[in-house]
């Protein structure tokens, strides 16, 4: 089971969305679908539920998507806040410093490695999701790409003759 990885703001914004009756899973109870090598040997009602299956694993994971990006947003508003309470400690200790001198000493500031570290791992974290989210956008597109070569024209009719006959 999956769970989504959530910060205080993305967990604020998921239960708002729960008060309003607009819930989205917040747990995926299934493991991860792969493509058969070859889609044309599944038959058709394994077919529709590898696509239902890609499908409801796509749902969570560009759920989980949004949230890392919320996340990350939070993470970079974090890094903004401190660097403006740095730039403010820096100048106050000494008030003939230079801009650029003051800009050095934050971007060395300690206390912003912690924060920045944090940010890189969300922004990381985010750019491996929409991979994930990618992938599984592209194996669902074959699964309905073959769920329409299979009901599409005369083939459908020679399908359908098939299980009626």
């Amino acid at each position: 089971m999956s769970k989504l990885i959530t910060s205080d703001t993305s967990k604020y914004v998921l239960d708002t969305l729960d008060e309003q009756g607009l819930s989205l899973d917040r747990e995926m109870h299934m493991p991860r679908p792969s493509l058969p090598a070859d889609i044309t040997d599944v038959d058709d009602e394994e077919l529709m539920r590898l696509y239902t299956h890609f499908s409801a694993y796509s749902d969570f994971v560009n759920t989980q998507l949004a949230c890392a990006v919320i996340d990350e947003k939070e993470a970079q508003r974090n890094i903004d806040y401190a660097e403006s309470e740095a730039m403010l400690r820096h100048q106050s200790t000494n008030a003939k410093t230079t801009v650029t001198i003051i800009k050095a000493l934050v971007d060395g500031d300690p206390t912003l490695g912690e924060l920045r570290q944090d940010a890189l791992n969300k922004y990381s974290y985010r750019k491996m999701l929409e991979t994930m989210a990618n992938n599984l956008e592209r194996s669902s597109s074959v699964c309905s790409r073959e769920l329409t070569r299979r009901t599409s024209g005369d083939n459908f009719k020679t399908r359908s003759r098939r299980f009626t006959a």
